[in-house]
């Protein structure tokens, strides 16, 4: 073997166990596909010699039975291998599906911005629809361009020179617009993809949009885009077009004038008046899979491009192997020298930030806008990688868990509320097949907000409409993300300004559900700038421009930064 799968991605050893079994078989119909291509050459061969010359209607019966069969045949096996190619494509996208989804789930955590959103899903669309295509059957139909040249050398040289000549010459035209439209099928992709990211973001922020006047912008910044894809595409389809319609009128061209020496022949006797029609059909032939892959050329380059895209996302998420499965952590969490930021950014917005808490206590951490508090919460939760140090949970650091277990340990209320497409119900109980209605009651009724579910026209079925809530305003959706956090009695239960929507009776909620938790022997971690926070706080611990400032217990704490606000205002410096 020339290479080992042993040495090579686990991508590409997946798509060649796919490959190899399936290319085999298409190769051998595609043989015998071609071979049969020569039965209407043949069959006007003999009629124009023999039938013709012995006026023996047998013979044309017989000649004609055997071309339908040969026709039926070729019918068959051209459906069979077609078949063959879309079970191809369909066990390809399953295999790339899995690793697809770990590119957009786990790429902005691991390496950063992913580029183009989720360009790689419309990636691995290409690379499907170009294997159900017709490009790979012109490509496994080009190597018997020889065997048709070969019959037509046997008719006579001047015939297969001729076809010879043609097929060099689309052969050279093909090259040519290859090159040519290499740059422009490169630049159209990235414009697309500029493009796709300007309408989610639009999509994703067009209240704001509109509230703050910025929409004529963002029209404007469409229109232009939109305007130079236009020219890429243009451009592009101007020079693909070009060589098809020059690639088709030199086949027609060809196709005449091998008609043309065939008439020759037969004038200097050199041929038969059978061999023109057959040399005819043949030529055709022969020029028929080199002008489909032409056609197929634009598609195939995008589809390449595609899976180049893909392999090299890929190559950078490696397959996660589950760790061995630990028992459910129940007595500490301990933050040990914590250096983080923004994955794949250079940038550390927390660094040396060291604490330990154990099973029912609670932290609140409090600090400017931009002290890192977010970062510390998101390194805690596993949301971003550590760049140093390490978090751990009965000891063991956060890599020697499975985020799916540890996922059903960890309550988890983001700055940025985000609900899914589902029921209230599926986003309390975070969409847990196995979930029972006593759990997810359960969970609402920590959060204090059963009775605004009940309320609603459909209860729990209340369908939810993604990002924007199903209309539901900003403290009922803070509500019911806090009620998630708290479904089946996470150990570690990380709140980001879970108060932040809202009003009194939702701070005595949320104070409700932090006593609650924290007497089944949970451990609670706080951010916040309202003094409800320190409510139920153990510990109290200050950051400062990345830095832990200090940290202490609640009272030592509330005395050293001298806390007492007037009733009229909050404390400033201690914003958010």
């Amino acid at each position: 073997m020339l290479f080992s799968q042993d040495k090579l991605s686990p991508e590409i050893s997946g798509m060649l166990s796919i490959a190899l079994p399936v290319l085999w078989p298409v190769m051998i119909f595609s043989a015998v596909f071609n071979v049969l291509l020569l039965s209407g050459s043949f069959f006007m061969l003999l009629v124009y010699d023999d039938v013709l010359a012995s006026r023996s209607g047998a013979t044309l019966a017989g000649l004609l039975l055997m071309v339908t069969v040969a026709y039926l045949f070729q019918g068959s096996i051209d459906l069979i291998r077609s078949r063959v190619l879309l079970h191809a494509g369909a066990k390809a996208d399953q295999r790339l599906c899995s690793r697809l989804y770990d590119i957009i789930s786990r790429y902005e955590r691991e390496v950063g911005p992913l580029p183009s959103g989720s360009a790689p899903v419309r990636d691995l669309d290409l690379v499907r629809s170009y294997i159900i295509g017709t490009g790979p059957l012109a490509l496994l139909d080009l190597p018997y361009v020889v065997l048709f040249l070969a019959i037509l050398m046997l008719f006579h040289w001047a015939l297969g020179v001729a076809t010879l000549a043609g097929v060099l010459v689309i052969v050279t035209l093909m090259l040519v617009g290859d090159r040519r439209t290499r740059q422009p099928a490169l630049r159209a992709a990235a414009i697309a993809g500029s493009r796709f990211t300007i309408a989610e973001d639009v999509r994703r922020n067009s209240e704001v949009l509109r509230v703050l006047g910025m929409s004529g912008r963002w029209r404007a910044s469409w229109a232009a885009v939109s305007l130079n894809l236009i020219a890429a595409h243009d451009e592009l389809a101007d020079v693909s077009g070009r060589t098809q319609v020059v690639g088709k009128a030199f086949r027609l061209f060809l196709q005449s004038f091998v008609l043309a020496i065939g008439a020759f022949l037969v004038i200097d006797n050199d041929a038969t008046g059978g061999v023109i029609i057959a040399g005819s059909i043949l030529s055709a032939r022969a020029l028929m899979p080199v002008e489909q892959a032409i056609a197929q050329w634009k598609p195939m380059i995008e589809a390449g491009q595609a899976w180049r895209r893909l392999m090299s996302l890929l190559g950078k998420i490696k397959p996660a192997e589950p760790p061995m499965p630990l028992p459910r952590p129940s007595r500490s969490l301990e933050v040990q020298e914590v250096v983080c930021g923004p994955p794949g950014r250079q940038k550390i917005t927390a660094t040396g930030v060291s604490f330990r808490l154990s099973a029912g206590q609670a932290l609140a951490v409090i600090g400017h806008s931009g002290s890192g508090k977010s970062s510390l919460i998101r390194a805690i939760t596993g949301a971003w990688p550590l760049l140093r140090g390490a978090v751990r949970l009965d000891g063991a650091s956060l890599e020697q868990w499975d985020p799916e277990h540890l996922g059903r340990d960890i309550g988890y209320v983001p700055q940025a509320i985000e609900l899914f497409e589902g029921t209230i119900a599926d986003n309390i109980a975070r969409f847990d097949p196995e979930a029972t209605s006593e759990k997810v009651i359960a969970a609402a009724k920590a959060a204090d907000v059963h009775d605004i579910i009940v309320s609603l026209a459909e209860g729990y079925g209340f369908v939810l409409g993604g990002a924007n809530g199903g209309g539901l305003s900003g403290g009922q959706k803070q509500r019911i993300a806090l009620a998630r956090a708290l479904y089946d009695d996470p150990f570690l239960i990380v709140l980001d300004e879970p108060n932040s929507n809202l009003d009194a009776a939702g701070e005595n909620a949320l104070l409700a559900a932090i006593a609650a938790a924290k007497e089944r022997g949970a451990i609670v971690v706080i951010v916040g700038h309202r003094p409800a926070v320190f409510a139920q706080a153990d510990h109290i611990l200050i950051m400062a421009d990345g830095h832990m400032l200090q940290m202490g217990e609640r009272a030592e704490m509330l005395k050293r930064i001298n806390f007492a606000p007037p009733p009229q205002r909050a404390p400033e410096h201690l914003g958010e």
